[in-house]
């Protein structure tokens, strides 16, 4: 296992020439499912110092809408790469922008209901997301956000029903989230970041920065040059191949917030 810079030696040039930090939410800017005061404190530093935040989440459709209007960021990416929203002020409405037309998201949606009913017949502990009536495109399986954690062999009978149902899935620290479709988080943040700069992501690598914690945010750390991981990261090394630049010492929330603290000093 290849070791990991901590992240105080993040490059001064990098955090002084940033324009955008891209963050996962659940444990990377969460402690135990809750948006702490220190979290919000740092987005809105980052934001005032010129920095544009964009959560990239798996998270439904009807918390990004909220997102989008109320939090200081530039956009967000949700359900794992379905869709970006972005809030428009000068139009006063959310801009959605989808990888899917809506037939693809139809027929997606009618083949992930046979998924939930196995789901839920052949593994009874599991449980659907509790958010899951605000998704649009995924499906959200849980495995230990609202139920008992589950154990090895129950998670790999769920991961098979997937195969065998030839479904897209990645499972982040609390859900396995399931979807038909060609895209990512990776595939929906390229076009964020086209539409926005007009640039592709190759000509801005020295000015992005992206923040996760679980194995499902490894397309993110193989594509970009830096990215960022709070310590928690380190339970889902063994079962990694790409590997995030730099690690903090404290976990979820709190290693978010020693992140953002170290940027902002570097920066000025």
């Amino acid at each position: 296992m290849k070791p990991i810079t901590p992240v105080n030696e993040i490059p001064e040039d990098l955090c002084k020439n940033l324009l955008y930090l891209f963050t996962d939410i659940d444990d990377t800017i969460t402690t135990a499912g809750k948006l702490p005061s220190s979290t919000f404190e740092a987005i809105w530093k980052l934001h005032d110092a010129g920095i544009k935040i964009v959560p990239v989440t798996g998270r439904p459709a009807g918390w990004c809408d909220h997102i989008a209007r109320m939090w200081p960021v530039a956009g967000v990416v949700g359900e794992n790469g379905a869709f970006y929203f972005s809030y428009d002020p000068q139009q006063r409405k959310v801009i959605r922008k989808y990888l899917q037309s809506a037939d693809e998201r139809k027929q997606g949606r009618d083949r992930l209901n046979k998924i939930k009913e196995r789901v839920l017949e052949e593994v009874p502990n599991a449980g659907i997301a509790s958010d899951q009536d605000f998704r649009i495109a995924d499906l959200a399986i849980d495995f230990c956000e609202d139920v008992t954690p589950l154990s090895k062999n129950e998670m790999d009978k769920i991961c098979s029903i997937l195969d065998e149902e030839k479904a897209v899935y990645k499972i982040s620290s609390i859900h396995i989230n399931c979807w038909y479709g060609d895209y990512d988080k990776l595939t929906c943040f390229r076009m964020l970041l086209k539409d926005f700069t007009g640039k592709e992501l190759e000509a801005l690598q020295d000015k992005i920065i992206f923040a996760g914690d679980s194995q499902n945010d490894e397309p993110m750390f193989k594509a970009l040059k830096h990215t960022i991981a709070v310590a928690n990261i380190k339970k889902f090394l063994p079962i990694m191949k790409h590997y995030p630049s730099y690690v903090t010492e404290k976990n979820d929330a709190e290693g978010f917030y020693e992140a953002s603290q170290i940027i902002l000093a570097k920066r000025k």
